[in-house]
């Protein structure tokens, strides 16, 4: 695989249908969880949790970005705007029917082309803040098709859990397994054309053999078992918190106050903590 020219093209899934939160129609990619400080006067400004994703993936070199959303969602496009708020030109494509993170690839096709592409979730807090940049960077020095970014949690069955052998090789790729015995999870992935063509058909093939939504941790496993070069990058010391249900939420503000997660993430940003 030889990296497509130019800077990445970001993606950001933003079309869930939020059911982990019941029928509160709450939008957990809009939760104002820090400030920056604007104008003269320096007043506070709440910003949205997926901002971070946004700023993560222009920290990777992406320059534009594919917002996936649902027609219920119109308020993540006010909220965005054009991008101008994190330096880059954001894109938005309607997603219409909940199919699943590999169905959302298949709905930025057209935007993503050959391009290289960073990937990162929007209701999550990661740390380091440069893990995404590092993830892509990693992947342009291997060469592969594929490098996720994993991180240790302490509830590993809730997520995707990835088995790293040495020098980062990908054993395998789990989707909330019934037990605890990978505890490292995929947060972050950078990946090439050849990747977002084989996601597309995979998807594709998938639909048709049965309904209902795909999940991406199997889209990556199902392209290392096709040959695809996989690896990945694993942060021992780093952050993942996922934000995406009431229970998450809760243990996610409560790490925040007491690790100084959110201190970290303001000060690599250069914003104010709320």
């Amino acid at each position: 695989m030889r990296p497509a020219g130019g800077a990445p093209v970001g993606l950001l899934p933003a079309a869930g249908r939020g059911v982990r939160f019941g029928t509160s129609g709450y939008i957990k990619e809009l939760f104002p969880l820090f400030f920056i400080s604007e104008g003269d006067d320096h007043i506070l400004e709440p910003r949205p949790l997926c901002e971070l994703a946004l700023r993560a993936i222009r920290a990777a070199g992406a320059e534009r970005c594919v917002v996936l959303v649902s027609p219920e969602k119109a308020e993540v496009l006010r909220a965005l705007g054009d991008g101008m708020a994190v330096g880059m030109t954001l894109a938005y494509v309607v997603q219409a029917e909940p199919g699943g993170l590999p169905h959302a690839v298949r709905c930025a096709g057209p935007w993503l082309g050959e391009r290289d592409v960073v990937f990162a979730m929007p209701d999550t807090i990661v740390l380091p803040p440069d893990a995404l940049a590092r993830v892509h960077a990693r992947r342009l020095e291997t060469g592969v098709d594929l490098t996720l970014g994993v991180f240790p949690v302490e509830e590993p069955e809730r997520f995707g859990p990835v088995e790293v052998g040495p020098g980062g090789a990908v054993l395998r790729i789990l989707d909330k397994p019934a037990h605890r015995e990978v505890k490292t999870v995929w947060g972050l992935a950078s990946w090439s054309g050849e990747f977002t063509r084989f996601c597309e058909v995979w998807d594709e093939r998938a639909e048709r053999e049965r309904s209902g939504e795909r999940v991406l941790s199997h889209a990556f496993e199902a392209a290392r078992q096709a040959g695809l070069a996989v690896n990945a990058l694993a942060f021992d010391d780093g952050v993942y918190l996922d934000i995406g249900t009431p229970r998450g939420l809760r243990a996610a503000l409560r790490l925040l106050s007491e690790r100084g997660v959110l201190e970290q993430v303001q000060a690599a940003l250069g914003l104010t903590a709320s």
